[in-house]
């Protein structure tokens, strides 16, 4: 889950003063990588059809799915699918090449027999572009086409009458187990009976192991999922490094690398390889400073090191790994932090705008000529870009860019009113003119942008990073804007970002070549330390802005009917009294784990519970302490004070990983586990010692709330608590949600109550942890909609309305609630804000999956 603060602002705010734009942009690459050979078996891919119930055909059925071969794989061998019958018969499709990959089929096998394909695909679109296969089962007759081609056809040695499930991937079918997965990427499985389309799985997740079918409602399980989704979602960390001293940067489109100028060596990363190298200078003396911008030529083919201050350009020899800069170069501090640089045609000249220094403010236009080596200034026609720093520039073709942002003043002078500014500027080189564009609505939390835009050529946006400059624990965000009309909207997640003015850097690049983002960012420790870090980022392009709740979107109509949702609020509060009085009236027992309640055994005495007489009783209170990881994390004692200070970040990710697999697990983790998770970059020594040193931490801290321990009885390290003297919310809420049976109306409202409390762990990001809250939204989904069975609109309408804006918590574009909601609120005789309602969900709709919403609003009210 992202975080939501700094951009839930900036997004609600400017939503509040206009319009968001929607964008024509190239299709997401969703769908699942499979990984296969390439990796080792534990962490090979596979897709499982009919794990919750096998798959029946009537008659003849047809399987279809696009495919795609994944690149930078050596040799392409496996299976695409195995089917597998009841009685253990067995239809697959693999591919194989020889060692020198001339030789590249698709083969049809069945038992023993080998079912020859008479027509072989150009393997060369295999790589490029998406494939649609269709397997045609009649009978004993089977036929496969690949983009409406016949490739081969012929006869099972049995008749498919039978259930099966299906195995993409690596099959673990106990009697056709085989781990030869071939690396690809798949989407849009789809499966007919007949001239009927009875399931359909689009693989459009992000997060978690399981996939949902939006006909049949049947979820499919997953293995090593790789979504494809998540890549044009997730920003991915590729490197990190910290040096000594101060460094500059810049991008090589041709050779696709990073280069990362230091004193002492120079670094590059390879992004084709994900590969960090470096070479050490011979001479390792001072060589760049605050200011210093990194520029590579690419018509030149040539690395640049810009020092405007001193109005100097300094040159990198690759061959001898060399810098023109002297030892003994003088340099004063720069008045021009933060300006930004524009790049004529086959790199004539060098355009130097803006900066900050000194107290001052700057707009001037500082020009470099590589063929006469002489600077001048340059002035702009037209509208008057004000003094600023800390904006964005991006170039629409050679001779027009593009100006985003900034922090200045009108005067320039740092003590006259500076302000952000959220103007767009067009300026054109060739004439030397500039003209303002717009200017956005003022937020209600400012930003500042970084340094580049990636503008796209045809089209009318552009993308850019944007920070609130006045917090140190900033973020990144992602911007999509319009070139013509004031409206940006916020795509993708978060960027943790560390700012501190003239310490902090952040910038953005586009490969074309490999269709991605780069977001580069450094901060600039001062003395003592005198220290850089730099970090690399990239993200699939196009970005999606998707929402990470993994759940069926299944059709209304085909899963649920008439089927209704509904709460009844103000049971809560009685649910809490009666659970209140039960909890007074037990014995406190040892310690121990989260226990699992006998829901059969409890039925049998509840009557005999209710039959016994009332019992006045005169005990002391409970005290409980509480553990809340709904609404962001708290740790409570029995006293009510809050301790959640005593948590250091590392002692919080600890204590949360052991809670949860505690909890939803049972079994703890061992201490390989946590080693290779807090402390994989130290010795087997060290990591001991760190861990021993942390849990005496998390002992000290519990000491405050006696009913919780942490153990190793079982030589897993594992959390424990007595839930009568300890309030989890995760616990209950995995109390309500494991069980299979549909939750009565008191355990609903116990579930709305948890989750009303906010996101699950809210504002906490770790890896691990992803898996978790996917896991929460289907859950508390599926319980609401396992529910709605029970209701009808005539007599909960307002309750409907209430729980679908409880869904849409979770999904804004969740079809079953926006249609309940629309036909209660029909009902209810609120026709204008049931229309809204169902307009709001298709620009949403059309907004995250980039295709119109077919079911239309005449359509939703009379189902």
């Amino acid at each position: 889950m992202p975080k939501l603060t700094y951009k839930l602002k900036v997004f609600c705010t400017l939503i509040t003063f206009f319009h968001i734009l929607t964008f024509d942009t190239f299709a997401q690459e969703y769908g699942l990588e499979f990984l296969g050979h390439e990796v080792v078996t534990d962490k090979r891919t596979t897709l499982m059809l009919g794990n919750e119930a096998s798959i029946c055909p009537k008659n003849s059925f047809s399987l279809s799915f696009e495919l795609k071969f994944k690149p930078k794989v050596s040799s392409y061998f496996g299976y695409v699918f195995r089917i597998i019958t009841e009685d253990n018969k067995n239809i697959d499709l693999l591919f194989q090449s020889d060692s020198k990959g001339k030789q590249q089929n698709f083969r049809i096998i069945s038992g023993d027999k080998d079912i020859k394909l008479n027509q072989q695909l150009d393997s060369v679109s295999l790589y490029t572009k998406w494939s649609q296969f269709n397997i045609k089962i009649e009978k004993s007759q089977i036929q496969i086409f690949c983009n409406n081609q016949l490739l081969g056809s012929g006869n099972i040695p049995f008749e498919f009458k039978q259930c099966f499930k299906a195995y993409f991937g690596e099959c673990s079918n106990p009697k056709f187990l085989t781990s030869d997965g071939l690396p690809m990427y798949l989407r849009n499985v789809i499966l007919k009976s007949g001239t009927e389309t009875t399931h359909h799985w689009p693989l459009k997740e992000i997060f978690g192991n399981e996939t949902f079918d939006i006909i049949g409602g049947q979820k499919a399980i997953t293995k090593n999922a790789q979504w494809l989704l998540r890549k044009h979602y997730e920003w991915k960390q590729l490197t990190q490094i910290k040096v000594k001293g101060n460094v500059s940067f810049s991008f090589d489109s041709k050779q696709q690398k990073f280069i990362i100028n230091t004193d002492q060596k120079t670094f590059f990363y390879k992004t084709l390889n994900d590969s960090l190298t470096s070479r050490d200078f011979n001479q390792k003396h001072k060589k760049f400073t605050f200011g210093d911008l990194g520029l590579f030529l690419t018509t030149q083919n040539k690395q640049v090191n810009i020092r405007l201050n001193e109005k100097k350009i300094f040159g990198y020899n690759p061959t001898n790994n060399t810098w023109d800069i002297s030892p003994n170069e003088k340099y004063n501090l720069t008045e021009f932090w933060h300006h930004n640089k524009y790049v004529y045609p086959n790199d004539s000249a060098l355009a130097l705008i803006g900066g900050y220094g000194q107290y001052k403010y700057k707009n001037i236009i500082q020009k470099y000529s590589f063929q006469t080596n002489t600077w001048s200034n340059l002035n702009l026609k037209g509208d008057v870009i004000e003094p600023r720093y800390m904006f964005g520039l991006g170039n629409k073709n050679a001779t027009k860019s593009y100006l985003f942002g900034g922090f200045g003043s009108k005067t320039g002078d740092q003590g006259l009113n500076p302000q952000n500014y959220y103007d767009l500027f067009e300026i054109d080189w060739k004439t030397n003119s500039a003209r303002k564009v717009y200017d956005l609505t003022t937020p209600e939390s400012p930003f500042a942008v970084a340094s580049s835009l990636i503008i796209k050529q045809e089209g009318d946006s552009f993308y850019g990073l944007i920070y609130n400059q006045l917090k140190f624990n900033s973020s990144l965000q992602l911007i999509e804007g319009s070139l013509s009309k004031p409206e940006i909207k916020p795509i993708a997640k978060e960027i943790p970002y560390k700012f501190l003015d003239v310490a902090s850097t952040a910038d953005l690049f586009f490969d074309e070549a490999n269709s991605k983002l780069f977001c580069v960012t450094s901060f600039h420790e001062r003395p003592p330390a005198d220290s850089t870090e730099v970090t690399i980022y990239s993200l699939d392009f196009p970005p999606s802005n998707l929402p990470i709740v993994n759940k069926a979107k299944s059709s209304f109509f085909q899963r649920f009917g008439k089927a209704l949702l509904y709460i009844v609020p103000f049971l809560i509060v009685l649910l809490m009294v009666s659970l209140a009085l039960i909890r007074k009236k037990r014995k406190k027992p040892e310690p121990q784990f989260a226990p699992r309640i006998d829901e059969e055994k409890l039925s049998e005495i509840q009557p005999v519970i209710e039959s016994l007489p009332a019992i006045v009783t005169h005990e002391e209170p409970i005290h409980k302490g509480q553990i809340l990881l709904f609404g962001g994390f708290q740790f409570l004692n029995a006293q009510g004070q809050n301790i959640t200070n005593q948590f250091t970040p590392l002692l919080k990710e600890m204590f949360l990983y052991l809670l949860l697999h505690s909890i939803k697990w049972g079994k703890g983790v061992n201490s390989a586990q946590l080693n290779e998770m807090f402390w994989f970059d130290k010795t087997t020594n060290s990591a001991r010692n760190n861990r021993s040193v942390n849990i005496t931490k998390l002992k000290s801290i519990f000491e405050q709330l006696p009913s919780i321990e942490i153990t190793k009885d079982t030589g897993n390290w594992k959390i424990i608590f007595d839930p009568n003297f300890v309030y989890v919310d995760y616990y209950e809420f995995q109390k309500l949600t494991t069980t299979k049976k549909t939750l009565n109306t008191e355990q609903i409202n116990t579930l709305t109550e948890i989750i009303n409390r906010g996101s699950f762990l809210l504002n906490t990001e770790y890896e691990w942890l992803d898996d978790f809250k996917g896991e929460i939204s289907n859950k508390v989904i599926d319980s609401y909609l396992a529910y709605s069975k029970k209701l009808t609109i005539n007599d909960n309408a307002d309750e409907i309305v209430e729980i679908a804006d409880n869904i849409f918590k979770f999904d804004s574009v969740d079809e079953i609630a926006m249609s309940l909601k629309c036909r209660a609120l029909v009902h209810l005789g609120k026709h204008t804000l049931a229309k809204s309602t169902y307009e709001k969900f298709a620009k949403d709709y059309q907004r995250l999956y980039s295709e119109e919403y077919s079911i239309s609003y005449k359509q939703i009210l009379e189902s």
